[in-house]
């Protein structure tokens, strides 16, 4: 019922639907303050040696690329293949030499807009390709099922990220790449991997990296470039490919690095309004922080 209500707005052309982002970003942040303690605090704490302006700057710039990333989402309804190449450029080079040495990949990515039209590229893309994404099941069945359905429209094979082994099974015997949003906030911080990340200590889920590695998986790193309003460039690197040794930990704190060095050059391009930082360090988690230098070495 939900997608048949919403399908006329996604027919709207992205210029107006843009229009309507604008209004949406004035209402969230200017009338209703929508999360603005959470977007700040996360903003303040993540860059402590911006001073007050420029950090005031992300956070109304946030606002509109929240609202764009919605719109440009719900034009994923009826958007066509074509269009949606001409919003996206990308670089496939290493996904295609490694599916080229006939190996499965594991793609990482943190909540960089529009990380939607992301996965939605690389599936029309990749059609030779089983392109299986992990996600978090939403605690509304009616929009859980639109999301399920939006975000297999172009070919992805969707898993739940709760039930990740198993539902991986059925690719097990066949070539897959599958895209991991790894920046996810942890349930259980004392079964985290912690790091330093945007100049505080962050928990990292540590059952993704588990799972690379227990398959030897090549794993690659996703950024998302938002060049102009409505077009992206998709850009994939390897990160670690088990030929060098494999210690524990030396993943995430792989990924932490990319996802950072991202954040930092294009900071209004993140998602400041999730609770990233629900779970404050403590001395009980020191056995699962991450020493990246003994890592690196």
């Amino acid at each position: 019922m939900i997608r048949i209500l919403l399908y006329p707005l996604s027919l709207i052309p992205l210029p107006v639907l843009y229009f309507f982002s604008d209004a949406c970003a004035f209402f969230l942040y200017s009338v209703i303050g929508y999360r603005r303690k959470v977007v700040k605090a996360n903003i303040d704490k993540s860059f402590p040696d911006l001073d007050e302006a420029q950090r005031h700057d992300i956070e109304k710039k946030f606002y509109h690329n929240f609202c764009d990333h919605f719109f440009e989402t719900l034009k994923l309804l009826s958007m066509s293949e074509e269009t949606l190449h001409k919003h996206i450029s990308a670089d496939y080079t290493e996904l295609k030499k490694a599916i080229d040495e006939n190996q499965s990949i594991h793609v990482y990515l943190g909540h960089q807009f529009n990380w939607e039209w992301a996965n939605a590229h690389i599936a029309s893309t990749m059609k030779d390709l089983n392109v299986v994404v992990a996600y978090k099941p939403l605690r509304s069945e009616i929009f859980n099922d639109l999301m399920f359905k939006l975000r297999s429209r172009f070919g992805s094979k969707m898993v739940s990220s709760r039930n990740l082994k198993k539902e991986m099974e059925a690719f097990a015997d066949e070539k897959h790449m599958l895209v991991l949003v790894a920046d996810q906030n942890p349930k259980v911080p004392n079964r985290s991997f912690w790091t330093s990340f945007l100049s505080q200590p962050t928990a990292f889920m540590s059952g993704t990296e588990l799972y690379t590695a227990s398959h030897k998986t090549p794993m690659l790193f996703a950024e998302i470039i938002r060049e102009a309003r409505g077009y992206y460039k998709f850009v994939l690197t390897p990160v670690f490919d088990f030929k060098a040794e494999y210690k524990t930990g030396i993943i995430t704190t792989l990924f932490t690095e990319k996802l950072e060095s991202t954040i930092k050059s294009h900071p209004e391009n993140y998602l400041w309004s999730h609770r990233r930082w629900k779970h404050l360090y403590s001395n009980e988690y020191q056995r699962r922080f991450l020493k990246r230098e003994a890592l690196l070495s």
